[in-house]
């Protein structure tokens, strides 16, 4: 005789998410000079890879914790995962938003999801706080956050698998994919070891406004570690360096050149971890470069509606299991403007007809400007490059032209990896290698210990970082 965790199992769909396509750009492979892949993950039944992860989240939650209602807070594309799991799974859900929000497209489909939309507190803060009182209160509800979860990594490691079957084993040359709070990156990386592709490197993209990775990861740099514990560190996985390792710095360096038009004003940015306001770091005012360029920033700077367009890849703080894995694996942190993300956005509709997040677009940026093959010089026209398309739901054509209105079009390239200026040009049609601003030092020093490993290839990425 079965038992009733069995039935259930029998019940259950193997994953809430699909299988995604791998979508050849014959466009973007004839920009880049090698084959180009789109994964399309806006093409999940909810529109973003969120679902790999919450999904298996929401899963574990009904089978192993007998949920009978799942919670979250936020309207992001990870309560509206939750939404989706829970109508899936046949339980209720409840997502709680701040009162007064303004209402967005996220929101829409998540009522339509039929989940329970509770507005409580002034803040994300305090609705992630309001979530947590509700779940202690109410028997059978379970809090769903993705926060380092190891099944949300699990179910974004899918993605590679995916990969190496559509690409017939056929090893990438890079994998380019934008980077929020670190949870993608973590499970890509997990799923590239998994498929013994140890020596695929990762470029990390991010905005300007929102490159809490690449912070994260010099104050991570910084801490005074001899060999024995950084080995020490891989192998137990230190929760108090893990912790230190995810916060931001308090002081981000400054950039290294004068602003240009499409450069944003950061002193107004609240960053999220989840559903959770954090307060933009403070820069000093003693510091009168850095006091010059803020005021410089805001007289160019007339968008004052909403922090960053690429709401999709705000993050307080990064997922320590990110920061571990990417010692382990070559990665390349990159972050772009978000004039050069929403002209990538603006291209993909019109080549693509596809309409997705600037956030998302970020990634595309490096390839449609021409980026790629100054990060990996060896790409050749057999070269394998797979862009991540992570995410459509919180977009529209009305947002989107508020955004053509607001950024230059077309866009220059400001790109930068760590505390230097990678490229930045004002004409992106005069492109050469000489552009390219090398420092003298490798500032984050990602690539190092694995450029014998991988070869020239990756020697060349160290030496750009």
């Amino acid at each position: 005789m079965q038992s009733a965790d069995s039935d259930a199992e029998q019940l259950l769909p193997p994953t809430l998410h699909i299988p995604t396509p791998l979508l050849y750009s014959t466009c973007m492979s004839k920009q880049a000079g090698c084959n180009v892949w789109l994964k399309l993950e806006n093409m999940q039944p909810t529109q973003s890879f969120k679902l790999r992860g919450v999904g298996t989240i929401c899963t574990d939650a009904l089978l192993e914790r007998d949920a009978q209602r799942l919670v979250t807070a936020g309207d992001t594309n990870a309560a509206l995962a939750v939404a989706y799991s829970a109508r899936q799974l046949g339980v209720p859900a409840t997502v709680f938003i701040p009162r007064g929000s303004q209402a967005s497209a996220v929101r829409a489909k998540i009522e339509l999801e039929g989940a329970d939309i509770v507005e409580e507190g002034r803040s994300l803060r305090e609705a992630y706080n309001a979530a947590r009182a509700f779940v202690r209160e109410c028997d059978g509800a379970v809090m769903i956050d993705t926060a380092d979860d190891a099944a949300a990594i699990a179910g974004n490691a899918t993605i590679v698998a995916e990969i190496s079957i559509q690409l017939q084993r056929r090893k990438p040359a890079v994998i380019i994919a934008p980077v929020g709070s670190g949870g993608l990156l973590a499970g890509l990386i997990t799923g590239l070891q998994q498929c013994l592709w140890q020596r695929v490197p990762v470029i990390a993209v991010e905005t300007h406004n929102t490159n809490s990775f690449q912070r994260a990861l010099l104050l991570d740099c910084d801490q005074p570690e001899d060999k024995a514990t950084r080995k020490n560190t891989h192998v137990k996985a230190s929760k108090s360096k893990m912790a230190m390792s995810s916060e931001i710095p308090s002081t981000p360096p400054p950039s290294l050149l004068p602003p240009l038009e499409d450069d944003v004003d950061e002193s107004g940015i609240e960053s999220k971890i989840g559903s959770l306001d954090i307060k933009p770091p403070r820069r000093s005012d003693s510091d009168s470069t850095i006091r010059h360029q803020s005021k410089a920033r805001a007289s160019n700077d007339c968008r004052t509606a909403e922090p960053t367009v690429a709401t999709c890849l705000l993050a307080g703080s990064v997922c320590p299991k990110a920061l571990e894995l990417s010692r382990e694996h070559p990665v390349v942190p990159i972050s772009v403007s978000e004039a050069m993300a929403v002209e990538a956005c603006r291209r993909f509709l019109d080549d693509h007809h596809m309409l997705i997040e600037v956030g998302s677009a970020a990634a595309l940026s490096i390839v449609a400007k021409g980026l790629t093959s100054h990060v990996i010089p060896d790409l050749d026209s057999n070269s394998d490059v797979v862009v991540l398309v992570t995410g459509g739901a919180n977009i529209n054509f009305d947002r989107l032209d508020s955004y053509r209105q607001r950024f230059p079009y077309p866009a220059p390239i400001i790109a930068k990896s760590g505390q230097d200026v990678f490229m930045r040009m004002l004409d992106p049609a005069q492109l050469t290698t000489a552009d390219t601003v090398l420092p003298s030092t490798n500032t984050l020093g990602i690539l190092s210990s694995q450029s014998r490993a991988l070869g020239s290839s990756a020697s060349a990425v160290s030496t750009l970082l």
